[in-house]
């Protein structure tokens, strides 16, 4: 993750300082699909093979990757593609696919203390330092497979199921948390992956509602301290099944 350190001017309850502060840089990166040229997106420098495998799975445009190379500035990702992809600039701040997204099967169970424990491993070092980074992470089998930050909350999402996906990790094993609100487009990436449960720290949309209960994944927001909310299929966790009902 680059960061730069700038100086600033803190007031703080009458008092003035200066400060020297870790900046989150950003950066441009043109994303190629079979040798042709998608999209350009803004995000930080980490993660870039993983990010790459990760926005084409996420958007429902393959079911695989064959390959992922970086040069540059530059993602060259080669897949066969599978489904159609009509892009649409979503609330937050990145592409969505405006196609149906699919149903998830059943796939993972989770208890209310691995929610928390999902929760708690979203807070990374980076995040906490600049404040300027969104943050997500990935559970297979109950147990921390990778965190990946990134100035935008879709760019961390694409990241970590690109980690999956590069790594043969089945993702209906696995529950994404993030840090970000999860309006439709980002209940979409995981329905595009297959990921049955998502954890986040924030809050969700109507339409984000909508598309999870439609596509059978479990949206538990507002993640705290000992507490959380769960607005869809309550069913996969272990305690709740009695509220709800897999379609």
């Amino acid at each position: 993750m680059n960061l730069v350190q700038h100086t600033g001017i803190m007031y703080k309850n009458g008092s003035i300082s200066e400060i020297d502060d870790a900046i989150v840089c950003e950066d441009t990166f043109t994303l190629h699909l079979n040798d042709k040229p998608l999209l350009t997106m803004v995000a930080s420098d980490d993660h870039l093979r993983e990010l790459g495998a990760g926005f084409i799975i996420c958007s429902g445009i393959a079911d695989r990757i064959d390959s992922v190379t970086v040069i540059d500035d530059n993602i060259y990702v080669e897949a066969p593609v599978t489904g159609e992809y009509m892009a649409t600039l979503e609330s937050s701040g990145g592409y969505a696919n405006q196609a149906e997204p699919p149903e998830v099967h059943f796939g993972s169970r989770i208890t209310p203390g691995k929610v928390l424990e999902v929760r708690g491993a979203i807070d990374s070092d980076a995040w906490l330092k600049t404040g300027a980074l969104h943050a997500s992470v990935l559970f297979y089998k109950g147990e921390l497979a990778v965190r990946c930050e990134d100035i935008g909350r879709h760019n961390s999402v694409d990241k970590v199921v690109g980690h999956a996906i590069l790594n043969n990790l089945p993702l209906s094993d696995c529950v994404i948390g993030c840090t970000g609100r999860q309006p439709s487009g980002m209940v979409q990436k995981a329905a595009y992956a297959g990921i049955p449960i998502i954890v986040s720290r924030a809050a969700s949309t109507d339409q984000g509602i909508r598309t999870a209960e439609k596509t059978g994944i479990t949206l538990i927001c507002f993640t705290r301290e000992g507490r959380f909310t769960v607005y869809t299929h309550p069913e996969r966790i272990i305690g709740l099944e009695q509220y709800g009902k897999v379609k």
